[in-house]
């Protein structure tokens, strides 16, 4: 590995050219081969033979030796930005990268990058060592924060019908990157911009998150199902996470990216993960400084570990409480939780879903039942065995992208029963792929989580489980279909982060886009709120429960309402609307000048009048001086 070393030193200088890489790499390939595929040797024993489950077919999970799990395959790396593509593709290839397969224009040089099976470590390790890299990493995978049960009582405790007096949210543009949309939905608006960052899987929600959260920051007020914080909003749906759960940190980057890229005024991420990821970080830190405001829930872990994205600079950290303003049991806290929103038991719009279970062990089915509160998802891995389940040290790290195998009873510290619910969500904060609980008697066992999770939770037998337990080797699938709109109770910092995105675009349509930078908005966000706990900021509930209509009216005084769009006439009706329609457009323009330099009296002047300086009310077939000023005014000023 000598050579490797020198390869991964260098003078750190500034001039990228091709002669500076061959000198700063020369022997590239005793270092690792042209192709790393070619020279393993070179990287025998840096990773081992990582075990792979597939919580998607199309998403390979690795487990990562030093905790969490990462996407097979990929790697993220940043170069410096002035380097020549020709020395890009040159360096990259030289280490054993395969190929770029995305860029992001959010932040200058960084790239996905494809690498061999197997070795991600140890490519991502010598990247960050090579002269010209600004940081490399394994493309790290999160999950998604969701979800319990009760009635959308979070709209009131948010004062967001107060605010409505001012805005309900039009022209606010709300990117929500999660699991999708149900598409068709009754009770959500058909977005103006949508794109899958999974391959293989359309924006399409098949796992419920997605839509609970859109539904949550701008359901329609449409006499149907739910309302959102801010429900006249405009809807961007960026999918980031698989149906299964499964957020790739590049998709998320990506989703970042194109979030920018199409204007949003606010990105809501309920989804995240305990290991800080420069390129992540970079990406939000671009998007927050090119105006937008992100949103990110704290987690759901009941500790004060940060989670990332929402403990990044600049991302808003929202905690959860309960219908009687009680820290809800499961929401994490700490240091970088900004403000508070509703998040147990939160009332909104889901896709409906209609699960079948399959079971098999060694290829032969098995019977199995679906815990009430279950997740869905096609998992196929092997398992790894979790005792009972009650503790965080009953799951191994190897347990990551994998399936739990729990037995049923056990008791806590105190000598109480171990519940399924925290069976599951021990599991879930894991990183497990699914749950297998397995009966601790005759016959399938079958019960109730009293929550929602992300990842299956199935009941099996004790026979089934011994087996298991014996010669881990099983395929479990939760398969699911699609059947209409519906609605249901969720719980998590997921569900309390859009109420904070939905006041965020109530805040923005306010005074208008591009009028408040993401720091004024901040500001006002954590002034504008009803204290909680401890006078002032505390870990619990960060500067406390935000209010819509405190916020708006907050920022109005800081920034000033959006000025006057128009002149209140149409004099061309160019837009097909007969009379004044607040709409001064270009058709205006050239039939404003065609009737002003023609000669008083001439065909054609007979247009009308907009500023009736003459002193005639309505057209009066003069269109005159008082006009001409009016005119430029009002068509300058940013009109259509």
């Amino acid at each position: 590995m000598s050579n490797q070393r020198k390869c991964g030193k260098g003078s750190g200088r500034a001039s990228m050219g091709r002669a500076w890489m061959v000198a700063a790499c020369a022997g590239a390939l005793a270092c690792v081969g042209a192709q790393a595929q070619q020279h393993a040797e070179i990287f025998a024993g840096a990773i081992g033979a990582p075990a792979v489950a597939a919580l998607e077919q199309d998403i390979r999970v690795i487990e990562h030796p030093e905790g969490g799990a990462f996407q097979a395959r990929r790697v993220l790396v940043r170069l410096d930005p002035s380097m020549h593509e020709n020395d890009a593709s040159g360096l990259l290839s030289a280490v054993g990268v395969l190929g770029t397969l995305e860029t992001y224009a959010i932040v200058p040089g960084l790239r996905l990058v494809e690498v061999p099976d197997g070795f991600e470590i140890a490519i991502a390790d010598l990247l960050s060592k090579t002269p010209g890299v600004m940081y490399a990493h394994v493309d790290r995978i999160l999950s998604l924060y969701g979800s319990t049960q009760v009635v959308p009582y979070g709209i009131n405790l948010v004062n967001a019908p107060q605010a409505w007096v001012a805005t309900r949210g039009a022209g606010a543009r709300v990117a929500v990157l999660d699991t999708g949309w149900a598409i068709g939905h009754e009770d959500l608006p058909a977005p103006v911009a949508s794109a899958s960052f999974i391959s293989g899987q359309t924006v399409a929600d098949g796992n419920q998150h997605g839509t609970h959260v859109s539904g949550t920051a701008l359901g329609r007020d449409n006499n149907v199902g739910v309302v959102g914080v801010a429900p006249e909003a405009t809807l961007l749906t960026g999918k980031v996470c698989s149906n299964s759960g499964g957020c790739p940190t590049s998709s998320s980057i990506g989703g970042v990216n194109w979030s920018v890229q199409n204007n949003a005024d606010v990105i809501n991420m309920s989804l995240g993960g305990t290991v800080f990821d420069q390129a992540f970080a970079d990406a939000c830190a671009a998007a927050i400084a090119a105006g937008v405001t992100i949103v990110a829930a704290a987690g759901n872990n009941n500790s004060s570990v940060p989670s990332y994205p929402a403990s990044y600079e600049g991302v808003i950290s929202v905690a959860s409480v309960d219908s009687a303003l009680n820290k809800s049991t499961f929401s994490n806290f700490g240091a970088t939780v900004d403000v508070t929103a509703p998040g147990t038991a939160v009332f909104s719009s889901v896709p409906q879903l209609t699960i079948a279970n399959i079971f098999t062990i060694a290829g032969s089915s098995r019977t199995v039942s679906s815990f009430t509160g279950s997740g869905t998802g096609d998992v196929t891995s092997t398992t790894v065995f979790c005792g009972f389940g009650g503790t965080a040290a009953d799951f191994p790290p190897s347990v990551a992208g994998k399936i739990a195998l729990i037995r049923r009873g056990g008791t806590n510290a105190s000598g109480a029963g171990i519940t399924f619910q925290t069976k599951a969500l021990n599991a879930a904060a894991a990183g497990a792929a699914a749950v297998l609980i397995a009966n601790n008697t005759s016959g399938t066992l079958t019960g109730q989580l009293n929550t929602t999770v992300s990842i299956p939770v199935l009941g099996i037998s004790q026979a089934d489980g011994d087996t298991l337990q014996a010669g881990p080797s099983t395929i479990v699938r939760a398969a699911r279909t699609v059947s209409g709109p519906l609605y249901a109770n969720l719980s998590g910092t997921s569900m309390a982060s859009p109420h904070v995105a939905g006041v965020v675009a109530l805040m923005v349509a306010a005074v208008g886009p591009d009028r408040a930078a993401p720091s004024q908005i901040e500001q006002v966000l954590i002034s504008a709120v009803q204290d909680l706990g401890d006078p002032g900021r505390d870990d619990i509930f960060g500067h406390g429960l935000v209010k819509a209509d405190l916020a708006v009216n907050g920022l109005l005084a800081l920034i000033g309402p959006p000025p006057a769009a128009c002149s209140p006439a149409d004099i061309a009706n160019t837009d097909g609307e007969a009379g004044s329609d607040q709409a001064v457009d270009s058709g205006d323009f050239t039939a404003f000048f065609s009737a002003f330099f023609l000669p008083e009296g001439a065909a054609g002047k007979m247009v009308a009048d907009i500023a009736d300086t003459d002193g005639v009310v309505g057209p009066d077939a003069l269109v005159d001086n008082g006009d001409f000023s009016l005119f430029f005014e009002s068509f300058f000023a940013g009109c259509p």
